[in-house]
């Protein structure tokens, strides 16, 4: 694949399929979710979309718009940065147990997307589901480090305004620290969902590679190229496909596969 570095050229094609949101309200019905967290709430469209008994919400600075009880029983808010988040979460206390399904739309740096990948999988069970957004950009200067850079960048495009930085590293650390997760990428429009099923939460691998994961990863260019080659090496998944391979879990009685539950 050749990558395309103009500001306005796509390294891959747009996405095509179903938008994330709507990915992310089918996938909450579709198991019957009890725990949802979401990181990164802002506003709370995607947040609201949510149907689940409890909803857990995280964001440094809430500017809801929405009616985020919406499909929820209970709602939890904690404006606080993700890291002060884990740091002081009493699984049992705060949020009644383990997560069923995470959305993670935090700070559009890797580093901060790979501490709350590691420290959500650990209060996941195995078959809980992550799902991270952004991690698939379709223009390189979306992914600058810099969301004003990017939005100069890619001023005059059909781009304009679009920032996801570079999450996209999430994809090849989690290819090289974590072989043993399944990692789903997902045509969902505007900018792509990764999936990640067969967790582990007692797994500290990435949390105790942390520091030399930064290191090496930084050392990755941010370019067009680099990003091409995440396409290259994992096709992507239609959003149809991902919801119909998910479609056997449902965490109405406790979590788990159907099959599990009526076998």
């Amino acid at each position: 694949m050749t990558a395309l570095t103009e500001p306005g050229q796509t390294i891959a094609g747009e996405h095509r399929g179903e938008h994330y949101a709507d990915v992310l309200a089918k996938l909450s019905r579709n198991a019957a979710v009890r725990r949802y967290l979401e990181i990164g709430v802002a506003f709370g469209d995607i947040f609201s979309g949510i149907a689940c008994r409890h909803g857990i919400a995280v964001d440094p600075e809430f500017r809801l718009k929405t009616n985020i009880a919406a499909n929820k029983n209970k709602v939890s808010l904690f404006q606080v940065m993700s890291d002060v988040f884990f740091a002081h979460l009493n699984l049992r206390r705060d949020i009644g147990g383990r997560i069923d399904l995470a959305f993670l739309d935090g700070m559009h740096l890797f580093e901060f997307l790979l501490r709350d990948f590691f420290n959500t999988e650990a209060i996941c069970r195995r078959d809980s589901i992550i799902v991270m957004h952004d991690c698939l950009p379709v223009a390189e200067p979306m992914a600058d480090r810099d969301p004003m850079q990017a939005d100069i960048r890619a001023r005059g495009t059909p781009f304009e305004g679009w920032w996801t930085g570079d999450v996209w590293k999430i994809v090849p650390i989690l290819k090289r620290y974590r072989p043993d997760l399944d990692v789903m990428l997902v045509d969902a429009p505007p900018t792509g969902l990764v999936i990640v099923t067969g967790l582990d939460p007692s797994s500290r691998t990435l949390k105790t590679n942390h520091d030399a994961i930064v290191e090496e990863f930084s050392r990755l260019p941010n370019t067009a190229e680099e990003i091409a080659q995440i396409y290259a090496e994992s096709p992507l998944t239609s959003t149809e496909e991902a919801l119909r391979r998910l479609g056997g879990r449902s965490y109405a009685h406790g979590g788990g596969w159907l099959q599990r539950l009526t076998g």
